[in-house]
């Protein structure tokens, strides 16, 4: 009864599996592309640098503001002005309204920055550059995240084939265990031999469990990196028998200018010395212009008359005398954030030359345990097929046909280890290289 519940466990993940849809590398790519959230983020930087870039320009351009007005008059205002009558002598005051109930105002001001020594200049340049940096930020968070999916999705793919091989050995067992117990119950088969068969199958049904555990936890991890639902059922289309070719080895200085986050932190450099430049201008003038047109109406109803317009042209200089030393403050700390970028860069410099050499390094050592694995399944592959023909003629015992089968198993799982660690350190390759592309097997 316990076989047939777990046989029908079994069944229900076998047909979840003809219902999963089928994703290869290429499809799996894809996905990240469009759906995963480091690159959405990545993107609305873009964005953001592309807003930088509008708001320098802007700083160029005139500024044009409109202000219209009324004002609701409840009292009067009057100018009085004393005159002496020449006949008399006598003094007289007179009044005079000079206000109307209704007043309207129309106000336009155009403001032009006519020359700032480089402080408009330097921030449309540093927005330019800025623009660039975030477009090389972009391009190595995208090849990370692409390097990423693809080692999750081998790494799913190796734990799928780690329980393909649990699973084939749990039926192995279990075939052998009704065997022997066919044999037990005729009379050719010990006790002793039947209880070995069913303790190595109850061994491996663990074994089998564990396996797709730790296969479904990666499958999972897949599906949040390429923002797949965690209830879609996936089937990876993929191998683990064959791998790329062994890399050339290339100079690091022909490297260096194809690594994005390099280039971007060169352009990070630049624009810390654009911004020291426009520190230093905030010590010089700016020469302003401003035009300005106004016109109101005057009227006890609501009519525009009494009409009144000028038109004003004004120059302004602006000569910054002291601002409590804060101009020469901001100039100290874009030095320091320059000098922080050009550190930055030298030890960005350093980590890509190591990470060259140590890519390389994983992958010659990989490779030699991809060749050595693959010998050691084909030796571990005759010596269970000769140990199988030898329990079958009642020469071997159950410990031996048990022995030969582990040792196949681990041969194998040895091997996808193997050619997996060798795939990751291939990508580790292409990330250092700064040319990451989907891996053709």
């Amino acid at each position: 009864m316990r076989m047939l519940r777990y046989a029908g466990v079994w069944l229900l993940v076998l047909v979840m599996g003809v219902w999963a849809g089928e994703y290869d590398l290429s499809r799996i790519l894809e996905l990240a592309e469009q759906n995963n959230r480091e690159l959405q983020l990545a993107r609305q930087d873009l964005k953001f640098a592309s807003a930088q870039k509008l708001e320098a320009y802007s700083t160029a351009l005139p500024k044009i503001n409109v202000q219209l007005g009324y004002n609701r008059n409840f009292l009067q205002d009057f100018f009085f002005f004393t005159t002496r009558d020449t006949a008399t002598g006598q003094e007289r005051t007179t009044r005079f309204s000079f206000t109307f109930r209704n007043e309207f105002q129309m106000r336009a001001t155009l403001n032009q920055t006519l020359y700032s020594f480089g402080k408009v200049g330097n921030a449309i340049k540093g927005a330019g550059d800025f623009s660039r940096m975030t477009r090389f930020q972009f391009e190595a968070k995208r090849q990370e995240v692409m390097a990423n999916t693809m080692k999750a999705f081998y790494r799913a793919l190796l734990l799928e084939r780690v329980w393909e091989v649990a699973r084939a050995s749990e039926q192995n067992a279990l075939e052998n265990y009704q065997l022997v117990k066919t044999r037990y119950e005729s009379g050719s088969a010990s006790e002793f031999e039947m209880l070995q068969a069913e303790v190595r199958y109850e061994n491996a049904r663990p074994q089998t469990m564990q396996a797709y555990r730790d296969y479904q936890l990666a499958l999972n991890s897949l599906k949040i990196q390429v923002g797949l639902p965690l209830d879609e059922p996936v089937h990876l289309v993929g191998s683990l028998q064959n791998a790329p070719p062994m890399p050339d080895s290339l100079p690091a200085d022909s490297v260096l200018n194809r690594r994005p986050d390099y280039l971007a932190l060169q352009w990070e450099r630049q624009l810390w010395k654009r911004n020291v430049g426009v520190q230093k201008s905030n010590l010089l003038p700016t020469l302003l212009g401003t035009l300005t047109y106004t016109s109101g109406a005057r009227s006890d109803r609501f009519r525009l008359d009494n009409r009144t317009s000028n038109i004003v042209l004004g120059i302004n200089l602006q000569i910054p005398i002291f601002n409590g030393a804060n101009t020469i403050a901001q100039i100290q700390k874009a030095k320091v954030d320059l000098r922080r970028a050009e550190t930055r860069l030298r030890i960005t410099e350093d980590n890509i030359r190591l990470s060259l050499q140590n890519a390389l390094l994983k992958l010659r050592e990989a490779q030699r345990r991809v060749e050595a694995a693959r010998k050691s399944v084909a030796t571990a592959q005759r010596a269970l097929e000769i140990a199988q023909s030898r329990a079958a003629n009642g020469l071997a015992t159950q410990l031996e046909l048990k022995d030969s089968q582990l040792f196949l198993d681990q041969a194998r799982v040895n091997f996808y280890s193997a050619m997996f660690d060798y795939l990751d350190a291939y990508i580790d390759w292409q990330l250092a290289t700064g040319q990451v592309r989907p891996i053709q097997s």
